[in-house]
């Protein structure tokens, strides 16, 4: 499998723990964040743009890292069917952005409708208008915690009506952690436009060190939000579907219209949606514009909402290879916890000690199990280190922490992170070159890894510290 691509992994580190600098380079290309305006968009035939999502930029895409769902191409492997995974979870914060008087406001109802909705398609739950796709096993909640910790509906409503009509960067100021949450912005004016249905700014394969950034959204027109919404032809909550299909890294199915011979290079980059020459904005029962019968009902199409029905079984397997490449702390394991914590971390400068979140499956063969260090300062450096032996060492020098392994270790010293804003540093784990003291080492089944992640503080001087340690047997 390739290695999966993570915006703060990549960095280069040699030499012991002491010797890490003080300062390294992400080198992960990015485009500059910014909001599509509408301005030179037509509408469509029922009065709205249905997506101003940005067009790929293939010329940058092609300097970004490779991987299985790249901007210029899908492997639809197996590996990545969600008939071979576990069902994952994205916890989703609402910001309603209303007007200074308050106008423009979305119910709790209708929020929390859509989340129905979401669950329904990307579930292809029975009974419900996604029962014709496939089953993504990917869900979505709002969040019952927030950033701080604090319990929270997953609801958060802001008077500005600057913002209202998507101008300043509010996502700087109110945007939560976006690798933690599914940050979703309801506002009058998308792009700068009333007819605007909603957008992305990027996909995340071409979004670079902007994905987790706080310019990582889903913009969406507040009277769109929802079943039953007030605005008409479009008020079944589609456009969410259709945003989110795009911020899980799928195309358009009419991308790039009949041109290319090679399905999973050329078009939307899959194989099992027929190729589409324009976008679709009604219904019709018999339509074909390649020589194929286009994807009428599916949701990246611009068909109207109670025509959508379906995700296709590649795209499915693109946005959960989109999920391990690009967004890989996003989605968190629905069931029981893969490993367990162990030991202890001790208090760091922000007040609790850190600690590490296992995601993913044990499944040696699927090769997908993520870490994250959560709780650690902001814009500090750490490295993870590993051991098949647990331990307990109380007294480091020139540390604060605990080293909760034992034994010969090995280090990710080609995977140094940086904790950004939140404090969080994540780490993807490749089972077939798991690093130790005799090189790497392909894990077997039935084979434990005890992990643990340093990483440098100020408290109150310069020093380090550990997270706790996480346990896990693989199969």
């Amino acid at each position: 499998m390739n290695r999966r691509f993570s915006r703060s992994l990549g960095l280069a580190l040699t030499g012991a723990l002491a010797a890490i600098p003080a300062s390294a380079q992400n080198g992960i290309p990015s485009p500059q964040p910014f909001t599509p305006s509408a301005q030179n968009v037509a509408p469509g035939p029922h009065g709205y743009i249905r997506c101003l999502t940005p067009e790929v930029d293939l010329a940058f895409a092609r300097s970004l890292p490779p991987s299985d769902c790249s901007a210029n191409a899908t492997n639809p492997a197996a590996q990545y069917s969600p008939a071979n995974l576990d069902e994952v979870e994205i916890l989703v914060v609402f910001h309603v952005i209303r007007q200074n008087s308050g106008g423009g406001n979305v119910p709790d109802s209708r929020i929390n409708s859509q989340i129905d909705i979401l669950n329904e398609d990307f579930g292809a739950l029975a009974g419900t208008p996604g029962s014709q796709g496939v089953d993504t096993k990917i869900r979505f909640r709002l969040a019952s915690v927030d950033p701080s910790g604090q319990p929270t509906t997953g609801i958060v409503r802001y008077n500005n009506s600057s913002w209202y009509q998507d101008n300043g960067a509010y996502y700087n100021t109110i945007a939560w952690d976006p690798d933690v949450y599914m940050n979703v912005y309801t506002m009058g004016l998308p792009g700068g436009s009333s007819s605007t249905l909603g957008y992305v700014p990027f996909l995340p394969q071409t979004g670079g060190g902007n994905v987790g950034g706080n310019s990582d959204r889903v913009v969406i027109l507040n009277s769109s939000v929802g079943r039953n919404a007030p605005i008409q032809t479009y008020n079944q909550g589609r456009t969410t579907t259709h945003e989110v299909g795009h911020y899980l890294g799928l195309y358009h199915t009419f991308q790039n219209g009949c041109s290319g011979s090679n399905c999973n290079t050329s078009g939307d980059r899959i194989c099992d949606t027929n190729s589409e020459s324009q976008p679709e904005f009604n219904c019709p029962g018999n339509s074909s514009s390649c020589g194929s019968s286009d994807p009428v009902r599916n949701y990246m199409n611009y068909s109207p909402d109670t025509c959508m029905s379906n995700f296709t079984e590649q795209q499915s397997r693109r946005m959960r290879c989109t999920l391990e490449f690009y967004r890989p702390t996003i989605a968190q394991p629905v069931g029981p916890i893969l490993g367990e914590n162990y030991c202890v971390g001790v208090t760091n400068s922000t007040g609790v000690g850190g600690t590490l979140f296992g995601a993913g499956t044990k499944f040696i063969a699927n090769n997908d199990f993520t870490l994250t260090a959560t709780s650690v300062p902001a814009n500090t450096f750490g490295l993870f280190v590993v051991s098949d032996t647990q331990g307990f060492v109380p007294s480091v020098p020139n540390s604060q922490g605990i080293v909760c392994l034992g034994g010969a270790t090995g280090r990710y010293n080609s995977q140094l992170g940086n904790s950004g804003p939140f404090g969080v540093i994540p780490l993807t784990v490749d089972l077939t070159a798991v690093p130790t003291a005799n090189g790497p080492a392909n894990t077997l089944p039935g084979q434990t890894w005890n992990f643990q992640c340093w990483y440098r503080d100020s408290n109150p001087t310069p020093t380090s510290n550990f997270t706790d340690g996480y346990t896990i047997t693989f199969l």
